[in-house]
C-alpha cells in the first residue's frame, strides 16, 4: 500500500513539474504574441476582385496547350488562374485563395496579359462555368 502511496506521490509531482512546464511555454507563448501584436493584429487585405470560371476545353488553345496550366500542372478543380497584376503582386503559384462563399483554392495558372485584378476558377463541366457567369467577389490571398 505504501510502494502504491509513493508511485502515487511521485506521479503527482511529475504532473506538477509537467503543469509548470506548461504555464511557462505558455506564459513565453504570449510574451512572443504581444510582442508581434501589432503585426499579427494587421488584417489580410481583402480584394474585390473579377471572378469567372474556365473549363480545360478553350477553343482558342491547341489540344498541347489544353493539358498544363501555367505551372505546367495538369488543370484540376480548386485550381484557379490569376491576372498578370495579381501574380506580379505576390500572388504565385501554389499559393492559396479564399473566394468568399466558394472556398479555398490553390493558384495555379496564369490569365491573359489584358485581364486585371481578376481570378478564373478552373471547372471541368463547360456548363457551370458558363452559369458561374461574371461576379465581383470579395477574394483573400491565405499564402501572404
Amino acid at each position: 500500500m505504501e510502494s502504491k502511496l509513493a508511485a502515487l506521490e511521485t506521479e503527482k509531482t511529475e504532473m506538477r513539474l509537467d503543469l509548470e512546464k506548461v504555464r511557462d511555454e505558455s506564459t513565453l507563448l504570449r510574451m512572443v504574441v504581444m510582442a508581434n501584436l501589432s503585426k499579427i493584429a494587421d488584417p489580410i487585405p481583402n480584394r474585390m476582385l473579377t471572378v469567372t470560371a474556365y473549363t480545360p476545353v478553350e477553343l482558342t488553345q491547341s489540344p498541347e496547350q489544353q493539358l498544363l496550366t501555367a505551372s505546367l500542372s495538369k488543370p484540376k478543380e480548386g485550381g484557379i488562374a490569376v491576372s498578370p497584376d495579381l501574380f506580379k503582386q505576390g500572388w504565385v503559384f501554389g499559393k492559396k485563395v479564399y473566394i468568399k462563399n466558394h472556398g479555398v483554392f490553390v493558384i495555379t495558372d496564369l490569365m491573359a496579359n489584358s485581364k486585371t485584378k481578376s481570378v478564373d476558377i478552373f471547372m471541368n463541366d463547360h456548363g457551370k462555368a458558363l452559369q458561374f457567369g461574371k461576379r465581383q467577389i470579395e477574394v483573400v490571398l491565405l499564402d501572404v
